[in-house]
């Protein structure tokens, strides 16, 4: 034996314990756990009892020896691997098997490794490819070869598990996204708000403290400087606008009253229920003395007429329009213009939308020659926005609010609600103490008429959208006749109607 052990040669590529004994050769591997016995002279198989019970020892102290060989190289290696790679041994069930505990893997070579996560041993290494039994890793090994798909499904499952158990936060918030938790709602709604009145908000608004009082003296002062240029471009006959944040209305109303030297008529363009019509007719009539009739273009054009006859009483005029981009004036540029060209007119206007040069087209900014101006001054919109209704209430609905529920309706719709106001605005003026209402079945009689609605079904549907949204309103007297009518004065309907 002790020839036998001195005879041993670990450096040997095929790894064989070559033992030589009463002329036999005994090969015992660690893969394939075989003992061959063979005659060195005659190579026939022995058939000594002795020599039988002699071999059968020497074959179980070997197998001895590599167990012991191969659990301390295998422990070191996977200390080795839980110090490089972090791994730890767990015991992973897969579907039809009980456990993994204890399987063998081998490597490429053929090197056996029990189940765990380093790297193989050099012995298995460099161990015999004659191996009738072959056993499915739980690693893959990390020598640079390929496993067959069997060993990387195994692979990929064990790693798969020790992810989800060990893998980092980021990807655990990705996971959670795809959950099936249900979204957390809120029941609050606007409905539960505590509802404002206009006399509040305006209160609250007049509360807010002035911030850089200095700086905007400051800048006020330099706008009063430029008086003196626009009263010259103004007498050069070009026209004004000006535009910037802030409201503009205090300092242009102090420079129209420095013009002392003619009328000067100014119009509140933010007004929400302007009617530019009847303002013209003023004009025309208190400051022209002229008798004006027919349309908005036919008003302006006669005030144009006028300062280009030579008969005229007053020589020239001054012309304020406040927010010349407002609502109410939108759709009348072309008169406004005719008004500008004039070069006894004298033209001051503000803008302040973003998109208000769009509004005219070549023709009217020809005819308004204006000189733009920077007029920011960062006031409050405070009488421009006096007419808006700010409050939480909704009981009332205003123009701007009509206009908006008009433009989403189809034009039978329009023309239901056109045939009320111009009802109320005919009654208006034959009788202004009572209030226009309508009987219900008149009203649908000329509806129907006009080939508005077919059947009172249909105009249920149509009175049922007017009323969602406050526009056509309705009472009943004690005899249960029903009175329909749109709470709205009627130079507002009249507004509206320009409008549509």
């Amino acid at each position: 034996m002790a020839e036998n052990d001195s005879s041993r040669t670990p450096q040997t590529a095929s790894r064989a314990r070559n033992r030589f004994d009463m002329g036999l050769t005994l090969t015992t591997t660690r893969q394939g756990r075989k003992t061959l016995l063979k005659d060195s002279t005659y190579d026939t198989p022995t058939r000594s009892t002795s020599d039988v019970a002699e071999l059968l020892k020497l074959g179980a102290a070997v197998e001895a020896d590599d167990k012991e060989n191969s659990s301390e190289e295998t422990g070191a290696h996977a200390a080795a691997g839980q110090d490089i790679y972090g791994f730890q041994r767990r015991v992973v069930r897969k579907r039809g098997a009980s456990s993994l505990r204890g399987r063998s893997t081998r490597g490429r070579r053929g090197g056996t490794v029990k189940a765990s996560r380093g790297r193989p041993s050099k012995d298995a290494e460099n161990e015999d490819d004659d191996d009738d039994e072959e056993e499915e890793p739980l690693v893959p090994t990390n020598n640079g070869s390929s496993s067959d798909e069997a060993d990387g499904a195994d692979s990929a499952y064990a790693e798969h598990l020790d992810f989800a158990q060990t893998g980092p936060t980021y990807e655990r918030y990705f996971q959670g996204l795809h959950t099936t938790r249900a979204p957390k709602t809120s029941d609050n709604t606007l409905s539960k708000l505590p509802t404002q009145s206009l006399s509040e908000t305006h209160a609250i608004l007049k509360s807010v403290p002035l911030k850089h009082k200095h700086e905007l003296q400051l800048l006020e002062s330099l706008h009063r400087r430029q008086f003196r240029q626009w009263y010259f471009e103004l007498s050069n006959k070009f026209n004004l606008v000006f535009y910037g944040y802030g409201s503009k209305r205090r300092l242009i109303n102090m420079f129209a009253s420095q013009c002392s030297d003619a009328p000067v008529v100014i119009i509140n363009g933010y007004f929400p229920a302007l009617n530019l019509k009847q303002t013209l007719e003023k004009i025309a009539s208190e400051a022209l003395e002229l008798s004006a009739t027919g349309s908005v273009a036919d008003i302006a054009a006669l005030i144009h007429g006028y300062f280009e006859s030579k008969s005229r009483a007053i020589d020239h005029m001054y012309v304020v329009v406040h927010n010349i981009d407002g609502l109410c004036l939108r759709k009348h540029q072309a008169a406004l213009s005719v008004l500008a060209s004039s070069p006894r007119i004298h033209f001051l206007a503000s803008v302040d939308h973003i998109e208000a040069p769009l509004i005219w087209d070549t023709s009217s900014i020809t005819k308004f020659n204006w000189i733009w101006h920077d007029l920011t001054t960062f006031e409050p919109y405070t009488v421009e926005t006096s007419y808006e209704n700010l409050s939480t209430e909704t009981k009332k609905i205003g123009p701007r609010g009509v206009l908006h529920v008009l433009a989403s309706l189809t034009e039978n719709a329009k023309g239901v609600f056109r045939v009320l106001a111009e009802f109320q605005i005919a009654e208006s003026i034959m009788d202004t103490k009572q209030s226009a209402e309508m009987p219900y079945n008149s009203y649908f009689t000329m509806c129907r008429d006009q080939f508005l609605v077919s059947s009172e079904t249909t105009f249920r549907s149509q009175l049922t959208e007017f009323r969602d949204h406050k526009v056509i309103q309705s009472r009943h007297t004690p005899d249960g006749t029903e009175f329909v009518f749109i709470p709205l004065p009627s130079s507002t309907l009249e507004t509206i109607l320009e409008s549509m």
